[in-house]
């Protein structure tokens, strides 16, 4: 059985030859899916399954992207990643700890049932407790995610980028609110730039024949 696990492991997370040390740095840096989003931050489906390979890329302006392979959640989650989970746990070979990395990862993404954005089988909320059930008490390697979590954190620490992804997720979250908007400020535009011509326009030839 366990020679079945390690091949699944094996297919699913790369090697990643590192130390597990100081797991308390691991949790400052990761928010949950609402959180992320509110400042700028969006995830986006990766272009592998591998579980290792989670990616943070800046976008334009104040926008951040999380890229997370995809995985399919059905009946076999729960007993596949304990599995996995119990596996990694063994003491007689060297391991990178990534399932349990990941489980950790998934688990700090996701607090309430919100927090998932697609989602085809079962209910939002049976999917998240799925993940913080599996999550509880878990001592990932926080090597794993180090980049990721740097990354970020420094987006974060970006006041500026932080506050304008702020007013854009709590006005403009609706296509047709920052049409409505920018209609709204071309109009102004508009109005202002036709009072200036109509101020500081010079007196034309029925404009001086009227003063004579």
């Amino acid at each position: 059985m366990l020679h079945g696990q390690g091949y699944i492991h094996d297919g699913k997370v790369r090697k990643i030859n590192q130390n597990i040390q100081n797991v308390q740095e691991y949790w400052q840096s990761y928010r949950n899916v609402q959180e992320l989003k509110t400042a700028g931050i969006h995830l986006k489906r990766g272009k592998n399954c591998y579980l290792s390979e989670i990616k943070f890329t800046k976008q334009f302006l104040f926008r951040g992207q999380l890229h997370l392979p995809p995985i399919v959640v059905d009946d076999s989650t729960r007993p596949k990643f304990l599995n996995l989970i119990a596996y990694e746990r063994c003491l007689d070979f060297e391991n990178d700890f990534g399932v349990t990395s990941y489980i950790s990862f998934l688990d700090s993404l996701i607090d309430e049932a919100y927090d998932i954005l697609h989602n085809f089988l079962g209910s939002d909320e049976e999917v998240a407790k799925l993940f913080n059930e599996i999550g509880t008490d878990l001592v990932p390697n926080i090597e794993i995610y180090k980049d990721v979590r740097s990354e970020i954190q420094k987006h974060y620490e970006s006041k500026w980028m932080t506050w304008i992804a702020q007013v854009f997720h709590d006005h403009f979250s609706s296509p047709w609110t920052f049409i409505a908007f920018f209609g709204a400020l071309l109009a102004l535009a508009l109005t202002i730039t036709q009072t200036w011509y109509a101020v500081n326009s010079p007196p034309g030839p029925c404009d001086n024949f009227c003063k004579t």
